[in-house]
C-alpha cells in the first residue's frame, strides 16, 4: 500500500520513477528552492516556446500519395481532413500542433490519444497532458503506457503504444523525453533572481541602496530597526518617487556604493537569454536580443532555424504519424504524412517574383501556377508552359539524348552517315567518274 502511495507522490511531481531519481533527488540534495513552474512566467522561455510552437503549427500538415505524375496531396483520404483541418470535433489542426509542441517544449514529452473505428482507421486525435501519463512498460517487445484518461477519476488505463502518439525532446532510452527546463535550472534560477532584484529595485524608487545612519552615538539598535521598518512601510515604493520624505529623528541617509551596473544584472540576463534561445534553437533576435544580429544575416538565421531546428522536429512528428496512423500497406505504397516546410521561409516580394520568373521561363511553372500561389485570378490560357526558342533537344543536334554519354563529358554521336555513302565510300558517282 505504501509503495503505491509513494509511487503516486513521485508521479505527481515528476511523471515516472526514474525521472524522480534523476531530477527531484538532486534538487532536494542541493537545497535549491527555484521552482520550474516559475520558468513558465519568464518572458524569454515563453517567447521561445511560443515562437517554436507557432512556427511548426503554421506549416500545412498534408497526407501525400504517389501517382503517375509524382507525389500529390491525397485529399480523398479521411486522414487528410483529420490532419489538415480538425483532428477532433473541437480543435483545429493549428491549435492541435501548437498544443503538442507547447507541452513538448515545457515538459520534454507530449501525447495524443488515437481513437479508431471498427475497421481500425483513425477517426480522432485527442491531446493527453503529460501529467496524465504515469509511466510506461515494455512487455514482450510491446510498449504500454499508464494513462489517467479522466482527470476527475483515479482510474489508470493501460494503452498500447500503437494507440498513443508520443513526441519527445532529448531522450536517453528512446522512449521518454528529458525535461528541457531542468537543463536550464541554474540559468533560469539566476535570471529569476535578477528579475526579482530589478523588481525590488524599482519598488525602492529605482535608486541605489541606502542606509539610515544615526547621528547620535550609542543609539538603540532595536529602536533604529523599528524606525527603519516604519519608514519603509510608509514611504518606500514607486508611488512615493520624487516626494520629499521625512527621516526618523536624529538620522541621516548613507549611500551604499552598489548599483545595478556594478552587479551586472542586465548583462547576466542577456547572457541567460541567449543560452535559453540556444537550447530551444530560436535565433536570439526573435526574442529581442539583437546585439549579434545584422540586416544581412537575419534571413540566414531564419534559414538556419528551419534546417537545424524545425526540420528535425518535423521529421520526428512525421515518423510518429506514419508509424501509427498509416498501415504497413499504405507505407509500402509510398503514402506519407509531412509538414510543408517550404511554407516556413518568407522572402521579400522582389526575390519571390524573380524566382517565379526563372521557373516559368524554363517551363517548370505556368502563369496560372504562379497566380494560384499568390492568390491571384487565373487566366483560361494561363496553364500553357513555355520554353525559350533557343533551347532544343540533344537529338536534334545529332546526339542520342536517351543514351548515356560515352567518354569524358561527351555525348554519344548518332550514326548520321547517308546509306549511299556506306555503299560508295570513295564518294564516286555511279558512272565511275
Amino acid at each position: 500500500m505504501f509503495e503505491g502511495f509513494w509511487s503516486g507522490v513521485k508521479n505527481f511531481f515528476i511523471g515516472t520513477d526514474q525521472q524522480y531519481i534523476d531530477e527531484r533527488i538532486p534538487q532536494l540534495i542541493s537545497g535549491k528552492s527555484f521552482n520550474l513552474t516559475q520558468a513558465e512566467k519568464m518572458a524569454t522561455v515563453y517567447n521561445c516556446i511560443d515562437i517554436r510552437s507557432k512556427t511548426l503549427a503554421k506549416l500545412p500538415l498534408e497526407k501525400y500519395i504517389e501517382t503517375a505524375n509524382g507525389k500529390e496531396k491525397d485529399k480523398k483520404s479521411p486522414l487528410y481532413d483529420l490532419l489538415h483541418f480538425n483532428p477532433n470535433a473541437y480543435t483545429t489542426s493549428f491549435n492541435f500542433i501548437k498544443a503538442l509542441e507547447t507541452n513538448l517544449l515545457f515538459t520534454g514529452n507530449s501525447f495524443a490519444l488515437i481513437k479508431r473505428n471498427g475497421n481500425g482507421q483513425p477517426i480522432s486525435l485527442n491531446i493527453i497532458l503529460p501529467s496524465q501519463v504515469y509511466g510506461y512498460q515494455v512487455v514482450n517487445e510491446q510498449l504500454y503506457y499508464y494513462v489517467q484518461l479522466d482527470r476527475s477519476k483515479d482510474k489508470i488505463t493501460i494503452i498500447p503504444s500503437d494507440d498513443l502518439l508520443h513526441f519527445t525532446m532529448i531522450t536517453k532510452d528512446g522512449i521518454w523525453g528529458l525535461k528541457p527546463l531542468e537543463a536550464l535550472r541554474l540559468n533560469l534560477s539566476t535570471s529569476h533572481k535578477g528579475l526579482t532584484t530589478m523588481d525590488s529595485y524599482y519598488d525602492q524608487n529605482a535608486s541605489s541602496s541606502k542606509a539610515i545612519k544615526s547621528t547620535v552615538s550609542g543609539a538603540n539598535q532595536k529602536t533604529m530597526k523599528e524606525a527603519v521598518d516604519l519608514f519603509n512601510k510608509e514611504y518606500a515604493g514607486a508611488q512615493n518617487a520624487g516626494k520629499m520624505l521625512p527621516l526618523p529623528p536624529n538620522t541621516e541617509i548613507q549611500e551604499l556604493k552598489t548599483s545595478m551596473t556594478d552587479a551586472q544584472i542586465l548583462e547576466i540576463l542577456k547572457l541567460n537569454g541567449n543560452i535559453i534561445c540556444g537550447l530551444y534553437g530560436v535565433p536570439p533576435h526573435m526574442c529581442g536580443f539583437t546585439e549579434a544580429s545584422k540586416f544581412n544575416n537575419v534571413e540566414q538565421m531564419s534559414i538556419g532555424m528551419k534546417a537545424d531546428t524545425i526540420s528535425p522536429q518535423a521529421r520526428m512528428y512525421r515518423q510518429q504519424f506514419e508509424s501509427k496512423l498509416l498501415t504497413t500497406k499504405q507505407r509500402s505504397n509510398c503514402e506519407s504524412i509531412e509538414f510543408n516546410l517550404a511554407a516556413m521561409i518568407e522572402t521579400d516580394h522582389k526575390t519571390r517574383i524573380e524566382g517565379y520568373k526563372i521557373l516559368n521561363s524554363f517551363g517548370a511553372m505556368s502563369a496560372n501556377d504562379v497566380c494560384r500561389i499568390e492568390n491571384l485570378p487565373t487566366d483560361p490560357d494561363g496553364d500553357i508552359r513555355n520554353v525559350p526558342m533557343n533551347m532544343m533537344a540533344l537529338s536534334k543536334l545529332g546526339f542520342d539524348s536517351a543514351q548515356p554519354p560515352k567518354g569524358k563529358g561527351k555525348a554519344a554521336p548518332v550514326d548520321t552517315v547517308d546509306p549511299n555513302e556506306k555503299n560508295n565510300p570513295d564518294n564516286t558517282d555511279n558512272n565511275g567518274d
